[in-house]
């Protein structure tokens, strides 16, 4: 009866989302996320963090930079959804306890799992996909972990982990149903096996000669990015393949470059350039577009501001490194 339930109230939310804008249902979804935020049982660094990422989002969501606000609330949303998942499952305190609650939660997610493959009215833009990929990918993988690190470390921190699986199907889910206008011509994507080959194979000749101890937990994020990225791509989810990959060479860009110097009159109009190329509403660029936003609100903050020097950094890796390799994966044929 609860999974049924379950099912129920996910197919109403689903036909909610369709029935709205998507404006309107991120910031619906960030003034829930607020609510939240205010009601739970957070360490004062996540509520910071959670409380700046709400703010951006409004920020981005008053310039049109919907793809934007929709990346920036994912972290937040599955951090506070993995707390108060374990916070309402405090009386799990047995490997018995768990191995019941871990049954019923595999049941729950196997029987919701089965709306990410209904079909839709129209086809989700292409970074609504890659977010909704990237999440779904993840499920079954916190699902086990969080089982495991629970029996063999601690149950609280392991039920904590076990509650990003529900989390990221959520968060799948929602992404996908976001109504964005479709482009005439779809997205297409490829196999990114060469791309995630070249980027590996830097960065583990880059972690050879670098100095471990000051950027181990940057290679540590890249190694992981780059892990998803591979478990996508295996699982022919291009889409959320690209975007993790991409992210990768953000990510490691950032670690290699130096943007000391840079004409900032010059950066905006080279992403004004840019912006026109990937604004072709013919073509399904939603990927591509999410990171000139970064970028586009790294080099104009709001308020307005001149930029920091890391926001400038920002916005060279995306337009030397991202932004490159994105339009070269294109060019590539399938």
């Amino acid at each position: 009866m609860k999974i049924l339930l379950a099912l129920v109230v996910t197919l109403s939310v689903v036909s909610l989302c369709l029935a709205q804008d998507p404006a309107k249902q991120i910031a619906a979804a960030t003034d829930e996320l607020e609510k939240k935020l205010s009601t739970s049982n957070v360490a004062e660094e996540l509520k910071q963090q959670c409380t700046s990422d709400i703010a951006d989002v409004r920020a981005n969501l008053k310039r049109d930079f919907l793809f934007l606000s929709l990346y920036n609330l994912r972290n937040c949303q599955l951090e506070l959804a993995s707390i108060n998942f374990a916070a309402s499952k405090s009386e799990v305190k047995t490997p018995e306890a768990l191995e019941q609650h871990w049954q019923q939660l595999s049941n729950q997610l196997g029987e919701k799992e089965k709306v990410l493959s209904q079909p839709l009215a129209k086809p989700p833009i292409a970074l609504a996909t890659a977010i909704a990929q990237a999440s779904q990918i993840q499920v079954k993988q916190y699902l086990q972990s969080g089982k495991l690190y629970a029996l063999n470390s601690n149950i609280a921190e392991g039920l904590y982990y076990l509650g990003r699986a529900p989390a990221n199907l959520d968060l799948a889910i929602f992404t996908r149903t976001l109504r964005f206008p479709s482009p005439k011509t779809p997205a297409t994507t490829r196999s990114l096996e060469p791309e995630l080959t070249k980027i590996e194979t830097a960065a583990l000749r880059t972690y050879k000669s670098a100095d471990v101890s000051k950027q181990q937990a940057q290679f540590n994020r890249l190694n992981s990015t780059l892990k998803v990225a591979g478990e996508l791509n295996k699982a022919s989810m291009f889409e959320g393949a690209l975007l993790k990959y991409l992210e990768s060479e953000l990510l490691f860009g950032s670690m290699t470059t130096t943007a000391e110097n840079e004409d900032l009159e010059h950066l905006r109009r080279r992403l004004e350039e840019t912006g026109k190329l990937l604004m072709d509403k013919k073509t399904d660029h939603s990927i591509g577009l999410l990171f000139w936003q970064m970028a586009e609100s790294s080099l104009n903050p709001i308020p307005k501001a001149e930029p920091t020097p890391a926001q400038i950094k920002r916005a060279v890796v995306i337009l030397n490194k991202v932004i490159p390799s994105y339009f070269d994966y294109l060019k590539e044929k399938k």
